[in-house]
């Protein structure tokens, strides 16, 4: 018996398959860059930019020509040109501590940025440096290499975020007497740490980068090094105080935190409401929450990883 008509499920024409095929939308208007923060935050950007490119090759950004960050972003995919912004001038929205939800320390960086950017979260948080991640042969002739290297970053833009330098004195110290060899990076104004091989404002961003590629892991704050190690999927023991892992860190490092919960100032620290506060020294001196991070706790996460 024939079938009937309305049974029959006709099958698509070529022509039909591409009509339904979501085809990138061509934007409207050219926005421009102007990244703000520091090195970490650009590489966080990097990788939503790369992202946000896979996902719609036709939007591109145009960046504002800065010194400081145009090396790192400098080829990339999602950036069409570097040059100073016209006076009318559209821009994207690169900050993600004046989102609402960042206030509620509940939501990522990474993620509150990728929104920004008009991703669907939760994305893959993959950072992303343009072009080849070059060693310096001159850098890897003058630095005495052993088998055991490691590299450290006590600093950070913000005071509020280091511990103080006898602190890691001792982690130099001890390391160093199991014939370790500890490299100290970071600016001119950091303070040298006794025992530690100093490239203090010898390497620029993309050097450190291929500097931690080399080494076995990296000891840091919550900084740069921190985000270069994840980037190029290096280990890191990474310390914390006014700023949380669950919001800036990575789940592959090995986190240890500062008794941030029994600082009477922990709500006037650092965040939305207290920019002003991140260039200054914690009030609290020695009695800071990062100074109360106790050796053992370093040195537990220090082992592991040796």
């Amino acid at each position: 018996m024939t079938k009937s008509l309305k049974n029959i499920k006709e099958k698509p024409s070529k022509a039909a398959k591409v009509a339904k095929t979501k085809v990138p939308k061509v934007p409207k208007e050219e926005l421009w860059i102007n990244p703000v923060g520091g090195y970490g935050d650009i590489l966080m950007l990097s990788g939503v930019l790369k992202l946000a490119f896979d996902k719609n090759p036709l939007q591109k950004f145009n960046l504002v020509r800065r010194t400081k960050y145009t090396n790192l972003l400098k080829g990339h995919p999602a950036i069409k040109e570097v040059g100073y912004p016209p006076k009318d001038a559209k821009f994207a929205n690169t900050s993600y501590w004046n989102a609402e939800n960042y206030q509620s320390g509940k939501y990522r960086a990474f993620q509150l940025l990728a929104e920004n950017f008009g991703l669907q979260t939760p994305v893959e948080e993959k950072l992303f440096l343009p072009g080849e991640i070059e060693s310096d042969p001159l850098l890897d002739k003058i630095i005495p290499w052993k088998k055991k290297n490691i590299i450290i970053a006590p600093s950070s833009d913000s005071p509020r975020k280091m511990m103080h330098p006898m602190a890691w004195h001792n982690i130099v110290e001890r390391l160093t007497a199991e014939g370790v060899l500890v490299i100290q990076v970071g600016k001119m104004t950091d303070v040298h740490i006794k025992g530690a091989y100093s490239l203090l404002n010898l390497t620029s961003p993309r050097q450190l980068i291929s500097l931690i590629k080399k080494c076995n892991f990296v000891v840091t704050s919550d900084n740069f090094i921190m985000h270069a190690a994840h980037l190029v999927e290096k280990p890191a023991v990474v310390l914390w105080g006014p700023t949380k892992s669950n919001v800036y860190g990575y789940t592959e490092h090995l986190h240890v935190e500062a008794p941030v919960e029994q600082c009477n100032l922990k709500n006037e620290c650092l965040g939305p409401n207290f920019s002003h506060n991140y260039a200054t020294m914690c009030p609290l001196a020695q009695e800071h929450c990062m100074n109360k991070i106790t050796l053992e706790q370093i040195f537990s996460a220090i082992y592991k990883l040796l």
